[in-house]
């Protein structure tokens, strides 16, 4: 492909997004009026914690290598292949699942952090790839590059987004008044962009480092359901009884995909 043809299909895919954000008026989720329920504080002489492992079983795959070579500007900011960050296996263990407490915790209300959750687009990528925030907490997307970027949010539960981010260094915040998992983020501009937000009625929730372990802190005293989700592999349950000033355990052991015949 020429560079005079690159030129142009980058720049249809600009006015692409651009037509896409007016027609979506740039929508975005309104923050959440109330908690869920009246705000109950955590005993911290009596909560506890829950230890979670996300484990891996089966042959480790092979990341994909992204293919940014149709926006030169972009494959140049990187001096090493770029690997697909949709199944990132270490030593066994599973990295950017979203572990979190799915029920159990009644009708409690908790306030959400006026701290934002980033989502930063440097070097043509989302950084973090999975993210999680609470209802009401805002998600603060950035963008770190000098290459225009479209943010294309696609809930189920409430409007999505469109919007594009064409100046270094700028931001723009959304938030959400509904749960919703594994909700997909695209960039229309360079398909390879995606990225995946979580959101919550509570702060037991965690995305998964390389090692696989995350815990779950000052948790009150009962019995809950933990799920642990993956955006590839889809969601398991446990459950978890988390006893006064101790710590529960839970195993997650996601299996490799079955192939076809």
């Amino acid at each position: 492909m020429t560079r005079s043809s690159l030129y142009w299909r980058r720049h249809a895919r600009l006015a692409m997004a651009a037509a896409l954000a007016i027609a979506m008026g740039c929508s975005k989720s309104e923050p959440a009026a109330t908690p869920k329920g009246p705000i109950t504080p955590v005993d911290p002489t009596t909560a506890g914690t829950i230890d979670v492992e996300v484990s891996y079983s089966g042959p480790p795959p092979s990341p994909a290598v992204i293919n940014m070579s149709s926006t030169p500007a972009c494959a140049k900011l990187h001096a090493d292949p770029v690997l697909d960050p949709s199944l990132i296996v270490t030593d066994g263990r599973l990295a950017n699942a979203v572990v979190y407490i799915k029920s159990g915790l009644g009708d409690r209300g908790f306030n959400p952090p006026a701290e934002p959750v980033v989502i930063d687009q440097r070097g043509c990528l989302y950084d973090p790839h999975v993210a999680a925030v609470m209802i009401g907490q805002p998600l603060q997307f950035r963008n770190s590059d000098s290459e225009p970027h479209n943010v294309h949010g696609r809930p189920r539960e409430v409007d999505g987004w469109n919007f594009l981010m064409s100046r270094p260094n700028s931001t723009r915040d959304v938030s959400f008044d509904k749960p919703e998992v594994g909700i997909p983020v695209s960039c229309d501009v360079h398909p390879w962009m995606h990225a995946y937000v979580s959101v919550f009625d509570n702060p037991y929730f965690a995305v998964t480092p390389p090692d696989g372990r995350v815990t779950l802190r000052q948790v009150p005293p009962g019995n809950y359901v933990v799920a642990g989700w993956q955006e590839s592999l889809g969601t398991l349950v446990q459950t978890a009884a988390v006893p006064a000033s101790g710590t529960a355990h839970v195993q997650f052991t996601f299996r490799a995909p079955e192939r076809g015949g």
